[in-house]
């Protein structure tokens, strides 16, 4: 049996025959199936405005990647006053004007809303407390 690609888009395992093959990728092939990516092109050409299109898009991958609704993202960003709930910059500073929903990988849980730097942080920290404050003790020895 062949390996199985995950579609970006809507999260499914597929044959690799249900991607678009795409040479500069290191798995070959594109990271959204050619179903996925027929829906986005028919929504597109269904004359939605660019700010519709990505209103639509955001609600899907909420919904796919972490279960949520847009009202319920929502609802998160006012409980945080549209802040990062680690540094506290404000979403409109934030790296294309948005928070990212983090979540636990082991259990999926969502914890809350972050900026880019602080929810790659986290991710290249794998999480770790041990990790966080062998770095907390790293700045305080070379302040």
């Amino acid at each position: 049996m062949s390996q199985q690609l995950k579609c970006s888009h809507c999260g499914e395992q597929k044959n690799p025959d249900a991607f678009p093959k795409a040479s500069g990728k290191a798995r070959g092939y594109a990271w959204v199936c050619k179903v996925c990516k027929t829906a986005k092109r028919r929504l597109k050409q269904a004359g939605m405005t660019e700010d519709e299109w990505k209103k639509q898009n955001r609600r899907y991958w909420l919904k796919t990647s972490y279960g949520i609704t847009l009202e319920e993202f929502d609802v998160m960003l006012k409980a945080q006053n549209n802040k990062c709930a680690i540094c506290k910059c404000e979403s409109k500073d934030a790296f294309n004007s948005t928070l990212y929903v983090d979540h636990c990988h082991n259990s999926n849980r969502i914890r809350g809303l972050l900026c880019h730097a602080c929810n790659s942080a986290l991710g290249k920290f794998r999480d770790s407390k041990l990790i966080l404050q062998n770095a907390i003790a790293y700045l305080e020895r070379h302040k």
